[in-house]
């Protein structure tokens, strides 16, 4: 058996692990070549045009090996450390090649890496691989993962040289300096030191070497490879969190940032790939360090549409620059922590008597003024979403950022203006970006000027690792009321949550069957003040069965609704500002539509909260319905996006609508994925990528499109059941009436 390497993503971490591993097997194996413009034609072989440049790669790397090959080894890169995940990207690239490309079971075998959850368990996945490689003892297996992983991380040692990249093409990596053939410059712009950050599998392939050559053209070069681990752990543990960050970005910012502190260089430039998740974090800390230290700094996204003319032009132009400035900075001496930015010097205080700040999705600002008023916390939160709103988010926001995180600052910036000092938003460090907008937001606000606080509250379990900093948390915001009082408002926030999420599931089925269009969405806004004033358990029943009665009792028309499945990213399919009220929208239409969905925000808590039996039973399901598909967890709901709609097919709805933000990494897994959910069950999926540029009546062209292509198939579906018989007229083997 010959097995294939692609060179891409992981591949270029950890290929002395992947090869080593096979070696010791006896198997033999190949490698892909460089990228080259050829691979580049053929990148439509992504099913999807939304994922990053290197995704895209990695499917012509993988069909160039097939022609050659008999199978692919391509690891699921879960975690490299005990405290951080990989990018999606990664987890996900496996279960992306094999729909993509439609491989058979045998054609990919891909062993779990994941240091974080499984330590001492996912071995048995590089057994399991030894077997589907041809090699069936179990200790030789273990043995040879052994010397992969000793492999790896001696060239992860070896590799620390100033100005040397690594020479993948040798088994033990050693240092590689080309020489160094600087251009004619004036002395003091030869002497200049430059230190080039990004991923390896940009800047030591087609998209990369450029960049790095005509560098070295004008002065030594530093790589995250080349600066000690030692350093770079250091820089990284000054960052919040730090060794939360995603592996191999974390390495990237704390070598980063080590360089810059240490005045190692003189000129940062900071290479990406367009759209790259991970990168528009790091950006942020690396250019405010790059600016508080008067260091010159250059941000190079890459695609497949970019010239490299106009990109190594970009880069002369920075070289070319005079010597950096020096900035003196100074400490406040009282203790307090004070950043500057463009704006006003920002002076951050400690305790504050100013209200606590939400920032809202959908219906969710009822049961959080809730929760709030009924603990004592005087709280307040931002109107209603409106493109004013967006867009003094979109000044602030990172260029490749999500939308959730752009409405998200607009928010901020109104709830600062209104007085809030402190701003709470619910998050968690894990696969997704999620759990670092709250910090990273706090620092871009500063930057603006804007006195505030973002603070972050996270699940309380597991108790063991995750109980003291909520409690810390808790207090900070609420001051730590009674434990009763706490218990009452809790109690109270859910159930308030729980009703109107159930009401908006009756408002879906009312919207598809109501006689007078409207009449559901002024029942629902009636019932939504109701609970919002309701300040006891039995007032909020009270306006629910009110509700329901109202409901039931709404002029009706017979119908034979669309049943409709909506999945996709929590926050695009709850805010209705952000996906143009999509709900509303096909709500609306002729055509007449059941929507249903999973993602409330009372599913999620009873399932990842309160853990209860029915919900994490139903959670299950959805995963192991996504595993054919999909069988590692991508972060935030790109599973859940492929369980779901494996699901919605299975239980005989027409269609499913896929929506999530612009550069959402575990979406565009899923979105890619859901290509091939949706060829093997004959289930239309309708996947819109939503940003600040989509436009409604564009949006309601698509929707009323898709929801005609359903009505057509429903209609061919039933008359092929139909059987042949004589027609009104009487006439054989006609359809009868």
């Amino acid at each position: 058996m010959r097995v294939g390497l692609p060179r891409s993503l992981s591949f270029y971490y950890l290929f002395p692990w992947y090869r080593v591993f096979l070696d010791e097997l006896g198997v033999s194996w190949v490698e892909s070549q460089y990228t080259t413009e050829k691979d580049l034609e053929i990148m439509s072989l992504c099913p999807t045009d939304e994922p990053c440049i290197s995704v895209k790669v990695a499917f012509a790397h993988a069909h160039n090996l097939l022609q050659i090959v008999d199978c692919l080894f391509v690891p699921t890169v879960v975690s490299l450390s005990e405290t951080a995940y990989c990018c999606p990207k990664m987890i996900g690239l496996p279960s992306m090649l094999r729909a993509g490309l439609g491989l058979t079971e045998g054609q990919l075998v891909s062993p779990f890496i994941d240091f974080k959850e499984n330590p001492g368990r996912w071995e048995e996945t590089w057994v399991d691989a030894a077997r589907a490689l041809g090699v069936r003892n179990s200790a030789r297996a273990i043995f040879a993962l052994g010397q992969g992983l000793r492999a790896w991380r001696e060239t992860q040692k070896a590799t620390t040289d100033m100005s040397c990249l690594i020479d993948s093409g040798c088994r033990f990596p050693k240092p590689k300096c080309p020489p160094n053939n600087q251009k004619d410059l004036p002395e003091e712009k030869a002497r200049l030191t430059t230190g080039i950050m990004g991923h390896g599998y940009i800047l030591h392939d087609f998209f990369g070497q450029r960049i790095i050559q005509t560098a070295k053209e004008y002065g030594p070069v530093f790589t995250a490879e080349t600066v000690p681990l030692d350093d770079i752990e250091a820089a990284l543990s000054t960052v919040p969190d730090g060794h939360k960050a995603w592996t191999i970005e974390g390495h990237i910012l704390g070598a980063a940032l080590s360089l810059l502190r240490s005045k190692k260089v003189d000129r940062m430039v900071f290479v990406s790939a367009f759209s790259c998740g991970p990168a528009s974090i790091i950006e942020n800390y690396i250019s405010l360090e790059a600016e508080t230290q008067g260091i010159p700094f250059l941000n190079l996204a890459v695609d497949e549409h970019l010239g490299d003319a106009g990109l190594i032009t970009r880069l002369e132009a920075f070289m070319d620059t005079v010597r950096p400035r020096v900035v003196k900075t100074s400490q406040a001496g009282n203790g307090e922590v004070w950043a500057s930015g463009p704006g006003p010097e920002v002076r951050m205080s400690g305790q504050s008597r100013a209200p606590v700040g939400l920032v809202s999705m959908g219906h969710l600002e009822i049961p959080m003024l809730t929760l709030f008023r009924e603990m004592g916390v005087p709280a307040i939160v931002p109107p209603r979403l409106t493109e004013d709103i967006a867009n003094s988010g979109k000044e602030l926001a990172p260029e490749f950022i999500c939308y959730p995180m752009v409405t998200l600052l607009g928010q901020m910036r109104r709830l600062a203006t209104d007085g809030a000092d402190r701003i709470l938003m619910i998050q968690g460090k894990g696969r997704c970006r999620l759990g670092w907008y709250a910090q990273v937001m706090e620092t871009i606000l500063h930057r603006a000027g804007y006195s505030v606080r973002v603070l972050a509250i996270d699940s309380p379990f597991p108790l063991r690792d995750k109980w003291a900093s909520f409690v810390d948390s808790y207090r900070e915001i609420t001051g730590a009321p009674g434990t009763l009082k706490a218990l009452r408002a809790v109690a109270m926030a859910v159930k308030k949550l729980q009703a109107l999420d159930t009401a908006a599931d009756i408002l879906r089925e009312i919207r598809a069957f109501e006689k007078c269009r409207g009449d559901g969405d002024r029942l629902f806004g009636t019932f939504s003040r109701e609970v919002h004033e309701a300040g006891t358990f039995g007032n909020v029943g009270r306006a629910f069965k009110r509700f329901v009665a109202a409901a039931e009792d709404l002029p009706k028309i017979p119908a034979d609704p669309l049943r409709v499945a909506l999945v996709g990213e929590i926050y695009v399919v709850n805010e209705p500002f952000v996906n143009k009220d999509v709900e509303g929208i096909l709500g609306s239409l002729e055509q007449r539509v059941r929507v249903y969905s999973n993602l409330g925000v009372s599913n999620w808590l009873a399932c990842h909260l309160f853990r209860t039996p029915k919900a994490v039973l139903s959670h299950r399901e959805v995963s192991k319905a996504a595993r054919p598909y999909l069988n590692a967890d991508v972060g935030g709901h790109g599973r859940e996006s492929v369980g779901e709609t494996v699901l919605a097919s299975r239980n005989g709805m027409d269609g499913a609508i896929h929506l999530f933000p612009f550069t959402c990494m575990p979406e565009i897994i899923a979105q890619n994925v859901l290509v091939k959910v949706s060829k093997d069950a004959d289930f239309p999926v309708l996947s819109l990528m939503i940003s600040e540029q989509t436009g409604v009546q564009g949006l309601v062209t698509r929707l009323e499109a898709f929801c005609d292509l359903l009505a057509g198939r429903r209609k061919q579906r039933r008359a092929r059941r139909l059987p042949v018989g004589p027609t009104r007229q009487g006439q054989e083997g006609e359809m009868p009436v």
